[in-house]
């Protein structure tokens, strides 16, 4: 049996030697042939390889562990990984900066570790349950710059209709609020867990894509609202303060 602990030092080390994978990929990204999944939603051979090893890694490291991938499916179950073996895929492609590798551990229904690394810019966020957030193995204390200038990230996929995704960016403007929007979840959520941002919200995102960024959210002392289905777009997230909950929440139902 495995503990959170043993967990959380497996999932930092597996995500940290992914992103040096990561990055050569992304250098070398003019070579991946592009497939498109769906309506704006791509896919490349890197995404697929980073998967393979993270797999891999799990495999050798917590043998017996359930996962679940983007790329390569799996079933959800009472406990499982979730990997997302390049968030913000456009991005990466584009020669962005903000995408990242995230791999999360679903228990009962909740995110309880999870670690995330921003290849691009040499940052790796974790987390487990109860243990508080670190950034770059150090613990990290969720500090704000100017708390009047309120801003917020908001997804956006092809399944979120765009009537829906108006509704929410107008309440937000109407009560004073900037948006942000990244095209990628694992950095929304993250720079919401940094203090970047007040906090971030999706409809009909997917379990991959939020796992680990909500239990780091969490620690970093936001409030996490997650609930769904383990099917692609399952899932509906918001991780921010109070004070966007108050503004958005109505709408995330």
């Amino acid at each position: 049996m495995h503990d959170i602990d043993q967990r959380l030092a497996v999932a930092v080390r597996i995500v940290h030697d992914a992103a040096h994978s990561a990055l050569e990929l992304f250098d070398a990204r003019g070579r991946f042939a592009l497939e498109e999944k769906g309506a704006r939603e791509y896919v490349s051979e890197a995404d697929r390889m980073i998967e393979r090893r993270i797999r891999e890694a799990l495999a050798t490291d917590l043998p017996g562990d359930d996962v679940m991938g983007e790329e390569m499916g799996g079933e959800g179950s009472n406990a499982f990984w979730a990997i997302d073996p390049i968030d913000g895929t456009a991005n990466f492609l584009r020669g962005s900066p903000l995408w990242g590798v995230s791999l999360g551990f679903v228990e009962d229904g909740e995110a309880v570790v999870g670690a995330i690394a921003y290849p691009s810019v040499d940052m790796t966020l974790s987390a487990a349950r109860g243990r508080g957030m670190s950034r770059n193995g150090l613990p990290f204390e969720r500090n704000v710059d100017f708390p009047s200038v309120h801003l917020a990230a908001v997804g956006d996929n092809a399944r979120w209709p765009a009537t829906e995704i108006a509704q929410v960016e107008y309440a937000l403007r109407t009560s004073g609020w900037g948006i942000a929007e990244y095209r990628c979840a694992t950095i929304g959520l993250g720079f919401a867990a940094l203090g970047f941002v007040d906090g971030y919200l999706e409809k009909h995102t997917s379990i991959w894509d939020v796992a680990a960024g909500s239990v780091i959210c969490r620690e970093a002392g936001l409030s996490v609202h997650a609930h769904g289905t383990y099917e692609g777009g399952g899932q509906t997230i918001f991780a921010g303060t109070d004070a966007l909950h108050d503004v958005v929440g109505c709408y995330l139902s």
